[in-house]
């Protein structure tokens, strides 16, 4: 209701009015309604009032329906949060114990319903400070969410996305392992493993739109996968429409010829859900590989540490309502640690460092005198690893996997040690930012979309990739080439920030036109992509610059041929453009655009591609940002091009300074020409040091200007 009870007040009194006159004040609609009335109340505190509004809709239905009838659950659980707002918490335990008796008898144990009302008896209990109370009901909650799941298989992510709207059911669980673990109600190491699975599912459950991009993709390719996913397709289809109808049936009033009709429906589902399990198991069997991408299952600590070297570490962070939780796993050891703040204190910490990360102050004057704090980086160091630092300090590979606000965290620029006392004043910042123990001087970091992503990226990914070094685009031809003396602005930076948003708005689309009017040239792509053409031995023929930079030369080349696919070029985060719904790659605009070449190569489109590349380079702008704020970390360009079949990924986390984007990664080829047995991650690395220690311009020591860049996916050796 986004806390506008008094507008919902106003409204239910009117539908009220309307209902009572038409169908009678006793009737089950009329009861519906005033319920709402009552949620309006709670919502407003007025307690009192609230619950004669639901004892009346209670004793509306029980007449109706009688006491174990779906709708009767339903005023329970709002008679239940009345309660607990009110600390009558006996009296909500009264009600959710019968709301979920309910539930489990009309809808089955595993009912979405059934799981809502044990997350709020886990909840309840941890209110009333039962941590074994809370514990048993967050994992009933769990595995109610996880069986339901299993059995409505439309598409990979499973349910229509049930275990992703159900996240915070999995975060509520490890906040009950993590009380329970405090309160001593449980072996140690026992507690760690169950916190650690059920966190990679409230983790890995958010790329659950994307990966039914991948799993149409992959199905596409193969006759007999196809016809298992068209199979499993179906079969959900027909469980969903049986679970309608069921829902239909409950809500008619009880009789014999009712009472069969249940039992039929039920089961037909039976039926559907076992062949559903079959086909579950055949396709594990005969497609591994779709199945470890498409429906990753969470990894047992000893599992993670099998796939680590030597000189790796894994850390996995999440972030819960009121605390967060931080994962840490080395070949030798485990441990996981509580950090006291939650979801939106952290998001406000990432956003407060994030704010001196900007290429160009003349695009937000306000900004100008915003600087990166190391200080405050440290603090977020402190704060985030700080924890598990024992088990990954003298790691030389650091793969982090994070989650909610922390995908958009640049860990490479936190700070491991704090400023020295006093001397950070009368400093300049060049100063500040030399002396700095970043991160990334201690570990070469990647990012990680999920800790199962390791497992398929190790385990599935170290096929033969393309046999061709190098595919690149750059240097596109955005609008009409102009007469001398009047040659497009050149940009700092690779992102479309100079002009409103608003000026790009042609109706209900993108006017690609006065887009491609706007958009600076980037010429020095060109000398970037012959530079690292040349030291890979690629041919000048595979380098596609300006009118060769096209959206149609991307779709109908040989992707899969080539080990590296490179694009240089700016990078348009959905949002950036009004109209523009899904991050794109801005290409060489076509004068009359066309449904297959509009000079924007979105994410969606990406997804439609056949790669096979150990590495796609995106030399642009934001290519890691999501559609929303707190996206998981693989998202927009990035998960869309890992989908499509790269394996690493280079991405961006904010405008990128031209010049030095060129500098950096032409030189991390460089090393990795030089030096091939590093690694991407290690070679970024040095790239990175080596472009602050070297700085002759003070201004190149900011962080903001050398420090953009990470690497998502694999990005060791393999």
């Amino acid at each position: 209701f986004q806390d506008r009870y008094g507008d919902v007040e106003a409204f239910a009194k009117r539908a009220l009015l309307v209902v009572e006159k038409t169908l009678g004040p006793d009737n089950p609609d009329t009861a519906k309604v005033v319920r709402k009335i009552g949620v309006a109340y709670e919502g407003q505190g007025r307690f009192t009032e609230a619950g004669q509004q639901f004892k009346r809709a209670l004793d509306i239905f029980n007449e109706s329906f009688g006491p174990d009838h779906r709708f009767v659950a339903g005023v329970l659980l709002s008679q239940a949060r009345l309660f607990e707002r009110e600390r009558r918490y006996d009296d909500a335990d009264v009600a959710l114990t019968r709301a979920l008796a309910i539930n489990e008898k009309a809808r089955g144990p595993n009912h979405p319903e059934v799981a809502r009302v044990l997350y709020r008896l886990a909840l309840l209990s941890a209110a009333r400070s039962d941590s074994g109370s809370a514990l048993n009901y967050s994992r009933k909650a769990s595995a109610a969410v996880l069986a339901h799941a299993a059995a409505d298989q439309a598409g990979p992510g499973g349910a229509g996305g049930l275990v992703e709207q159900r996240a915070r059911y999995f975060v509520n669980h490890v906040a009950s392992v993590a009380a329970a673990a405090r309160a001593g109600l449980g072996a140690e190491l026992a507690l760690g493993q169950e916190a650690l699975e059920i966190a990679q599912w409230a983790n890995q459950s958010a790329a659950a739109a994307a990966i039914q991009q991948l799993g149409a993709r992959s199905a596409a390719g193969n006759d007999a996968l196809a016809a298992l996913v068209r199979e499993s397709q179906d079969l959900t289809a027909l469980w969903r429409a049986r679970d309608r109808a069921l829902t239909e049936a409950l809500s008619k009033p009880s009789t014999p010829e009712n009472a069969a009709i249940i039992a039929n429906i039920r089961k037909q589902m039976a039926e559907a859900e076992q062949k559903l399990t079959d086909n579950s198991a055949r396709m594990r069997r005969q497609f591994s590989d779709y199945v470890a991408l498409t429906r990753p299952s969470p990894m047992k600590a000893d599992e993670v540490q099998q796939l680590l070297g030597a000189d790796e570490a894994l850390v996995f962070l999440l972030p819960g309502e009121t605390e967060s939780y931080v994962f840490a796993l080395t070949r030798e050891g485990y441990a996981w640690k509580t950090i006291p703040f939650g979801v939106e204190a952290l998001a406000g910490k990432v956003v407060g460092l994030r704010r001196g990360l900007f290429v160009d102050a003349s695009n937000d004057p306000a900004r100008k005198a915003e600087k990166f704090d190391p200080a405050a980086a440290h603090e977020l160091y402190a704060t985030l690893i700080g924890p598990v630092e024992d088990q990954i300090r003298d790691k030389r590979h650091l793969l982090v996997v994070p989650s909610g606000p922390l995908t958009a965290l640049p860990f490479h620029l936190l700070v491991t040690e704090p400023p020295a006392a006093g001397a950070e004043q009368g400093r300049s910042d060049a100063a500040r930012y030399r002396a700095a123990a970043w991160l990334i001087r201690r570990h070469a970091v990647t990012v990680l979309p999920s800790v199962a992503s390791l497992r398929a990226l190790r385990t599935q990914g170290g096929g033969e990739h393309g046999g061709k070094p190098l595919l690149g685009f750059g240097d596109p031809v955005f609008g009409p080439e102009l007469p001398p003396g009047r040659e497009q602005p050149r940009s700092r930076s690779r992102s479309l920030v100079t002009r409103a948003y608003s000026e790009f708005w042609r109706g209900a689309n993108v006017d690609r036109r006065k887009l491609g009017e706007t958009l600076p040239r980037l010429e020095e792509t060109a000398d970037e992509l012959k530079s690292i053409a040349q030291k890979l031995g690629a041919s000048t023929d595979d380098i596609n610059l300006r009118e060769n930079a096209r959206e149609t030369t991307v779709k109908h080349a040989k992707l899969a041929d080539y080990r590296i696919v490179y694009f240089a070029t700016h990078g348009l985060v959905a949002g950036d453009v009004k109209g523009l719904a899904e991050p794109s790659l801005a290409l060489t605009m076509p004068a009359q655009p066309t449904e297959d070449d509009d000079g924007l190569l979105t994410a969606s489109e990406i997804a439609q591609l056949k790669l096979n590349a150990d590495w796609v380079v995106l030399s642009a702008c934001n290519t890691i940002a999501g559609e929303k704020p707190g996206a998981e970390a693989l998202s927009g360009l990035a998960r869309a091009f890992f989908y499509a079949g790269a394996r690493a990924l280079l991405v961006s986390h904010w405008a990128v300074e031209s010049n030095a984007a060129t500098r950096l990664t032409t030189a991390t080829f460089d090393i990795l020409t030089a030096n091939p047995e590093l690694g991407r991650a290690e070679a970024l690395r040095r790239a990175m040091l080596a472009y602050l220690d070297a700085a002759s311009d003070p201004r190149e020591t900011d962080p903001a200007i050398w420090g953009p860049f990470s690497i998502v996916g694999e990005g060791a050796r393999r």
